[in-house]
């Protein structure tokens, strides 16, 4: 039987769906060096088409473009022709990279946290992941340092201990871990390794 409370209590799926939607589209790496590379060269060759074709209209042109040469290139040739052709293949191949690199997704700096509400985005920086895992790492007794490298949706601990027997560290670092990730509650998983090494005294 279920009661008027277990019904209120539950949380909404669809709402828990979207703020999942939000808070990744909020913290998607984005590529914006290519973007400014590409915007920057497209507006040289804008102000530089621009000032030949003004310069022209007023009758001095500036001629730093090489525009009648080009005009009678264009004038003097046909798409069947081998240069024509490799040129056309290898701006194809450079609008392809362009696209492939702005799909492909970027490093990103923030981790994000799950909340259940799309109202609310909340959000971890790598350096602060890096100093919650190791804080937690170092609360496990015999660990007497813990380094921390975070390389996507992947976590590696490094663990240095005086302990002569250390065969069970790792794994209680591991439990450690992941007992903080369930308390930050990010909203990818993400996969653990710990390295203990001995420490000499």
């Amino acid at each position: 039987m279920t009661t008027v409370e277990e019904v209120l209590g539950r949380p909404d799926q669809g709402a828990d769906r979207r703020a999942k939607r939000v808070a990744i589209h909020t913290f998607r790496p984005r590529r914006s060096w290519p973007a400014v590379a590409t915007a920057t060269v497209v507006l040289l060759l804008a102000v530089l088409s621009a000032a030949e074709v003004i310069s022209a209209l007023a009758g001095t042109p500036l001629r730093v473009l090489p525009v009648e040469a080009a005009a009678d290139y264009a004038a003097a040739t046909t798409w069947s022709q081998p240069s024509v052709q490799v040129a056309s293949g290898v701006l194809a191949l450079i609008g392809l990279a362009l696209i492939a690199l702005a799909l492909a997704p970027g490093t990103g700096r923030w981790t994000a946290l799950r909340t259940d509400d799309p109202a609310l985005v909340v959000g971890l920086t790598r350096s602060a992941l890096r100093r919650t895992v190791a804080s937690a790492a170092r609360e496990v007794g015999g660990v007497d340092s813990a380094d921390v490298v975070v390389r996507g949706q992947r976590i590696r601990v490094y663990v240095r201990t005086r302990m002569p027997d250390w065969g069970g560290l790792p794994a209680e670092v591991t439990a450690a871990v992941e007992r903080r990730l369930e308390e930050l509650a990010p909203l990818r998983s993400m996969r653990i390794a710990t390295d203990v090494r001995h420490a000499e005294d």
